[in-house]
């Protein structure tokens, strides 16, 4: 799927993406050992691993968020009762955080990736989350859609899990998109002869 306007993607759109997810991530990922998984270009710019372990510690963090507004046994913070707050909200994070984007945003210290080298079953466990989330949109009712999330990195911040679901989907292609240029890298170990 070509990079859409993830803030109006429906939830079977949704499902379409996180599919194309898993298929491109095996199809460009899925050959590389852990020596070239955890090369990093130079220090402090991550490596393909730490672009994938940054992802799953999201939607980790994303999908506890979810179940906690779709039980009915926890009541709404102040945030998740402002009227037009989580839709602003959503829809600019999406926004802010979809590929091609100029601006860099320094991940929460929950977020973080490990600095050190990383199993490389990272990519394995990434593909398998893209089937988690499709299975979690399958499951999503309309009305369920429309309900409240807070952030898990800020408090204040809000959005539908719909929105939540869709941001996933932009930060998953961002990110996705710095791991392949990583391996682009003229410096990249490739074990293959070149074309």
């Amino acid at each position: 799927m070509a990079h859409p306007s993830y803030a109006t993607l429906s939830a079977t759109d949704l499902v379409e993406e996180f599919s194309a997810m898993a298929r491109d991530t095996e199809m460009v990922f899925g050959r590389y050992d852990a020596t070239q998984l955890n090369w990093q270009p130079q220090a402090g710019r991550w490596s393909v691993a730490q672009c994938f372990d940054h992802l799953l510690k999201t939607a980790d963090g994303m999908f506890l968020t979810f179940d906690r507004a779709l039980d009915p046994n926890v009541a709404p913070t102040v945030w998740q009762r402002l009227p037009m707050w989580p839709r602003m909200l959503g829809r600019a994070l999406i926004t802010s955080q979809a590929p091609g984007g100029k601006r860099k945003y320094r991940a929460p210290a929950t977020a973080q990736p490990a600095a050190s080298s990383l199993d490389p079953l990272t990519v394995e466990r990434f593909i398998a989350c893209q089937h988690l989330g499709i299975a979690r949109l399958r499951a999503l009712g309309a009305e369920d859609a429309r309900r409240i999330a807070v952030s898990p990195f800020v408090a204040q911040i809000t959005y539908s899990v719909l929105d939540g679901h869709r941001l996933i989907a932009a930060h998953q292609r961002r990110h996705f998109d710095q791991a392949r240029r990583v391996i682009e890298h003229p410096a990249f170990p490739s074990t293959w002869p070149a074309p």
